[in-house]
């Protein structure tokens, strides 16, 4: 199955822009630094193998938005 490499980085960029840094992507996936970098810069130099897994780890990451949080009421008096 091929992945479209343009959603993949779309969703890399989406992901950044959250917070999640690049780096920590990189390791968390094996995937070097710097060629991470060169994707998400639009150019074209990853393996598909590699598109698959970074698309994969992409789909998993949720990183929650603290405004859109309601607090708890607490039970504490």
């Amino acid at each position: 199955m091929s992945i479209n490499n343009d959603s993949v980085r779309k969703k890399l960029i989406e992901i950044t822009n959250q917070g999640l840094m690049l780096k920590a992507i990189a390791l968390n996936v094996g995937i070097d630094v710097n060629d991470l970098s060169r994707f998400k810069g639009g150019m074209e130099c990853l393996e598909q193998s590699d598109v698959e897994i970074l698309s994969e780890y992409l789909n998993k990451v949720h990183i929650p938005q603290w405004k859109n949080i309601v607090p708890e009421k607490s039970n504490c008096q």
